[in-house]
């Protein structure tokens, strides 16, 4: 071996330690540069800015001072700790919360309402949340975690039956006659009950089929408006069945004027104004054609007074019921 070649071996052995110091050197501080992460702490309603080398909140919470008693929790923002990552604290406060039929004081550090009815073991798709899931929980607040339950029924329910109406030209205008009774039927209906902690709140109906159909009940509806009278057929609007009597010209007034003025006789009657108006004609069932034109202070509702000239007759016809026609 030439002096040149020792000497190129010596020099080689000379330097490698120096070059594994500065490797090493250049490793550890490109590790602190990368490892080293400044982490945003929201804790107590204020945030405050941690550089840490640590990899795990609790350690970073540790180093900042931050106690978490046992029921205090905190949430990272990220998926892991990494640089710009926050971690948010959140101190256990009483919150009382009814549910499953019972009410609770319980002390939680969950943040949200949903999170802290699923640690209850609650299902969130069955449960009805008051205040909503996403509400943040606040000391002294009341939660109710309403269960939702559902089922299927089958129940029996009355189908009522239809009325059929037919015009019956034998009939007079305004009566009417039942020819067919009606009758229910029932059908049976499937329907989704929905319960609200045991308490049913809304039913839809799913299907439903006949059991036994319903009869339809059938009237007969009067639409001949003549009525015969000793002047002829007459065409009326409407037929009242009132209660009539009789008086004599001078009961009302010696001089037996009638409260229009006009002389009271045979074919004119008292009634209630607000029922027949003074001035209308009409035809009176056993006593014929009559003007409305006098009142009286029995006289109210369906009630009708009737002018007689004879003391005998007015008393044999004494009170009755009569059809009374209000003609056109």
């Amino acid at each position: 071996m030439t002096y040149i070649e020792l000497k190129k071996v010596f020099f080689r052995q000379k330097m490698l330690p120096l070059f594994l110091a500065l490797f090493t050197v250049l490793l550890v501080a490109t590790g602190f540069m990368f490892s080293n992460k400044k982490v945003h702490i929201a804790v107590d309603g204020t945030t405050i800015m941690v550089n840490t080398l640590h990899s795990k909140p609790q350690e970073v919470l540790a180093q900042a001072g931050i106690h978490l008693d046992s029921k205090d929790e905190y949430r990272l923002s990220t998926a892991k700790l990494r640089d710009g990552s926050t971690i948010s604290v959140y101190r256990a406060v009483p919150v009382t919360v009814t549910y499953q039929g019972k009410t609770e004081l319980i002390v939680t550090g969950k943040p949200t309402v949903g999170e802290l009815v699923e640690s209850l073991g609650l299902k969130l798709e069955n449960t009805k949340l008051v205040p909503e899931g996403q509400t943040k929980v606040e000391a002294n607040m009341y939660v109710q975690a309403i269960s939702l339950t559902e089922k299927e029924v089958e129940r029996d329910v009355v189908e009522r039956f239809t009325i059929i109406r037919q015009p019956d030209v034998t009939l007079e205008k305004g009566v009417e006659r039942v020819i067919e009774e009606g009758q229910d039927g029932v059908k049976t209906v499937v329907a989704r009950i929905h319960y609200a902690d045991g308490v049913e709140v809304s039913a839809e109906q799913l299907s439903e089929r006949i059991k036994e159909a319903p009869k339809p009940r059938v009237v007969h509806v009067g639409t001949r408006d003549e009525i015969d009278t000793s002047r002829g057929s007459m065409r009326f609007s409407r037929v009242a069945t009132m209660e009539a009597t009789a008086y004599l010209p001078t009961d009302g007034s010696v001089e037996g004027i009638t409260a229009t003025g006009i002389k009271a006789r045979r074919g004119i009657v008292a009634v209630d104004p607000d029922v027949i108006p003074l001035g209308t004609k009409v035809y009176v069932q056993g006593y014929g054609l009559a003007l409305a034109a006098d009142v009286g202070g029995a006289i109210v509702g369906d009630r009708i007074d009737l002018c007689m000239e004879d003391d005998s007759e007015a008393w044999r016809f004494g009170r009755r019921s009569v059809k009374v026609y209000i003609l056109d």
